[in-house]
C-alpha cells in the first residue's frame, strides 16, 4: 500500500470524525438548552370526588406539573379572560394539595387546587387556565374539561 492511500484514508476517517463530533456538540447544546427551561403544564380538569370525601362540594379542579429538571415556585393559579384580566382563586372555598400558595415545586412534582366552580359562578369571558411563578412567568392551560365550562357559561 502506498502512503497517498494511507493518508487519503486517515483524512477520510479524521472528516468523518471531525463531522461526528460537531453534531454531537450541537445536539448537546441543545438537550442543555432544553434543560434550563422552564417547563409547567396547567390542566384544568372536573373533579369527581370518591371514598371518604363524597359528599364534597368540589367539582372542579387545577393542577399544575413541573416538568422542569430545577425547582418552581407557584404564587397563583386561577383563570385568565379574554382581555387578559386574572380570575384567582383566591375568592374560591377549596382545597389545596399539597398545601398553600406560594407553593415549591420540585422537579416531576404537581400541585391541585379543587373548589366548587358551581357556587362561585364561572366568568364568561374565560379563556384559559394559568399558573404564575415567583419569577413572573405566565403558563396557560386549557383542557376539554375547561372548554365544556366555558360553552356551559356562554350558552
Amino acid at each position: 500500500m502506498n502512503t497517498g492511500n494511507i493518508t487519503l484514508i486517515t483524512a477520510i476517517i479524521g472528516a468523518i470524525c471531525g463531522i461526528l463530533g460537531a453534531a454531537l456538540g450541537i445536539i448537546n447544546i441543545c438537550h442543555q438548552l432544553s434543560r434550563n427551561k422552564l417547563r409547567l403544564k396547567v390542566i384544568p380538569s372536573h373533579a369527581i370526588p370518591v371514598g371518604g370525601i363524597v359528599n364534597s362540594d368540589i367539582n372542579f379542579g387545577l393542577e399544575v406539573i413541573n416538568l422542569s429538571e430545577f425547582p418552581v415556585t407557584i404564587s397563583d393559579v386561577g383563570f385568565l379572560l379574554a382581555d387578559k384580566r386574572r380570575a384567582t382563586l383566591a375568592t374560591v372555598i377549596g382545597n389545596e394539595q399539597p398545601s398553600k400558595l406560594p407553593l415549591r415545586l420540585e422537579p416531576r412534582t404537581s400541585y391541585h387546587k379543587y373548589f366548587n366552580i358551581d357556587n362561585v359562578g364561572f366568568p364568561k369571558n374565560v379563556k384559559f387556565a394559568y399558573a404564575s411563578t415567583q419569577c413572573g412567568e405566565l403558563i396557560t392551560g386549557t383542557s376539554v374539561a375547561l372548554k365544556q365550562k366555558i360553552k356551559e357559561a356562554n350558552a
